[in-house]
């Protein structure tokens, strides 16, 4: 494995893990009714969002113990 693929990885990991912390604030808070349009659209973007979030911890996972270190203090980041 490569730097480049290795950095990629970790950096789409992170964006999935943001963008699913986003979308369970945004379920949370929701305000309007659970049988609406609005709830089930932010319920399927959802679904997407924790489809991706998996198979990146899956490659995460998969990383070489050389890039573990820098993948833990990205995943602080957030």
């Amino acid at each position: 494995m490569n730097n480049q693929m290795a950095i990629q990885i970790i950096i789409n990991y992170t964006e999935c893990a943001k963008a699913l912390r986003q979308n369970t604030a945004a379920v949370t808070a929701f305000n309007g009714s659970v049988h609406g349009t609005d709830f089930e659209s932010l319920w399927q973007e959802r679904e997407i969002i924790f489809h991706h979030w998996q198979n990146a911890a899956s490659s995460l996972r998969e990383l070489p113990p050389e890039y573990m270190a820098q993948a833990v203090a990205e995943i602080e980041k957030i």
